[in-house]
């Protein structure tokens, strides 16, 4: 993410990963150890670093929750 989209993107805009972890009803270290081992779940869009931290924009995570729940039911 450059500069500029960072300056452009507000705190209420990005998921942390201990954000997805919630959402997603897992633990934050599972979605560290996916980053790590490059395994993330099919749909799951990297996140963006910043700080050296991992965020995700919201509207992805949206996107990839709606799509998630099509698959499940």
């Amino acid at each position: 993410m450059s500069i500029y989209e960072q300056s452009r993107t507000s705190l209420s805009e990005l998921v942390s990963t201990s954000e997805l972890a919630h959402l997603l009803n897992l633990k934050a270290q599972t979605i560290r150890k996916w980053l790590c081992q490059d395994k993330l779940p099919n749909g799951l869009p990297r996140p963006k670093k910043i700080n050296s931290r991992h965020y995700w924009l919201r509207k992805d995570i949206d996107r990839f929750l709606l799509t998630f729940s099509v698959y499940c039911n």
